[in-house]
């Protein structure tokens, strides 16, 4: 298993993860809601709906999380 040296790790991005979970937590909700607007009730639709619009609450989190850290990093260096 190669892992690479950590001089070429890239760094973690929390700002660009959520964003990309809200967007895909947003085609999920779209995706299901198209569903059921047309009659498909399934149990599984309905949960993938659910799922979905408590992933895109947690990733807005993740994300208000991240800015305030940076306000708060920012006042400490100012």
């Amino acid at each position: 298993m190669d892992i690479g040296s950590a001089t070429s790790a890239t760094p973690y991005r929390p700002q660009a993860s959520a964003v990309d979970g809200l967007q895909d937590a947003q085609a999920r909700t779209e995706a299901a809601s198209e569903q059921i607007a047309s009659g498909n009730l399934d149990p599984a639709v309905v949960l993938d709906l659910t799922s979905a619009q408590v992933d895109f609450a947690a990733n807005a989190k993740v994300l208000q999380a991240t800015q305030e850290n940076s306000r708060r990093l920012l006042d400490m260096l100012a």
